[in-house]
């Protein structure tokens, strides 16, 4: 049989049914008809004239041997009922962080997997391979405030660059973040720049533009912590961090904020930093 074939007759369906391994139901098209599991040979005869993303794409019975989830934590239910019609026998590798989670708090995975997945092998990752520990003990600090059974990961380095809260008038905010950031762009070392805020982004890029040359301005990105999540960067500044404390009181796109940077973190801010950013180690500069 191949893609596309008719079934001889009713038997053959009933013979090679796809099953939904979550209701237990056979999955039937659009029009009612019950969709039959293909062979892996059916899929073989394929390979010469298409894809393996068209061969997915155009067969509603197409399952994985294993399937990857990234940015676990954000699935809803019915994604994971999407995903897990794709796996076949559940085989999955889930990768996630609870404490990045935009859709809601939820403090442990047994509460956002669903239940037909069954038992599953986890491993926390304890070593921080992204931030530097001068970084590492302001983020987790908010860690530990998203919840108390969150793994704190130990930082494999330190960058020399303590974290700075730049302190200014609130008619300056714009101004001193476009000024670190063209700074930063324009060191013998740079690499990327990130400005992250969740108000005041048009604001953001425009200072940033009458800031730093065409060289620097390749280098920086505006945008707020949701854009960049999942992203790295070397250097980051947060700007406001009170306010992204108010748009997500779960401190998630806090945390996310904070652990982009490889090398250097900076706030900048004209109103008193949120008391889960109170480290002793943070260094506050007011101007």
């Amino acid at each position: 049989m191949a893609v596309g074939d008719d079934f001889a007759d009713e038997t053959d369906r009933q013979r090679w049914p796809v099953i939904d391994e979550m209701t237990g139901e056979p999955v039937a098209d659009p029009d009612g008809q019950v969709i039959a599991e293909l062979e892996a040979t059916d899929y073989l005869e394929l390979q010469s004239s298409m894809t393996l993303e068209q061969r997915a794409a155009g067969e509603r019975a197409w399952r994985f041997g294993h399937v990857i989830v990234d940015e676990a934590q954000d699935l809803t239910p019915m994604q994971w009922r999407m995903v897990s019609r794709r796996a076949r026998g559940h085989s999955m590798t889930i990768v996630g962080d609870l404490a990045q989670r935009s859709a809601g708090r939820v403090d442990a995975w047994a509460d956002l997997l669903p239940d037909e997945l069954g038992d599953v092998a986890r491993h926390d990752l304890q070593i921080n391979y992204r931030s530097p520990e001068e970084i590492g003990l302001v983020a987790n600090g908010v860690l530990a405030a998203i919840s108390a059974d969150l793994t704190a990961p130990r930082a494999i380095r330190a960058s020399g660059h303590d974290v700075v809260a730049h302190l200014v008038d609130e008619g300056d905010v714009a101004g001193r973040a476009a000024e670190l950031a063209a700074a930063r762009a324009t060191t013998d070392d740079a690499g990327r720049v990130a400005v992250l805020a969740v108000e005041g982004v048009g604001a953001l890029t425009k200072a940033v533009h009458d800031a730093a040359d065409e060289h620097a301005l390749r280098r920086i990105t505006v945008c707020t912590p949701v854009e960049a999540k999942g992203l790295e960067f070397d250097a980051v500044i947060v700007v406001g961090p009170a306010a992204i404390v108010e748009a997500d009181p779960d401190l998630a796109m806090l945390y996310v904020a904070v652990t982009r940077s490889t090398d250097r973190l900076d706030f900048v801010h004209a109103t008193p930093l949120p008391s889960v950013l109170a480290d002793p180690t943070l260094e506050i500069v007011a101007r």
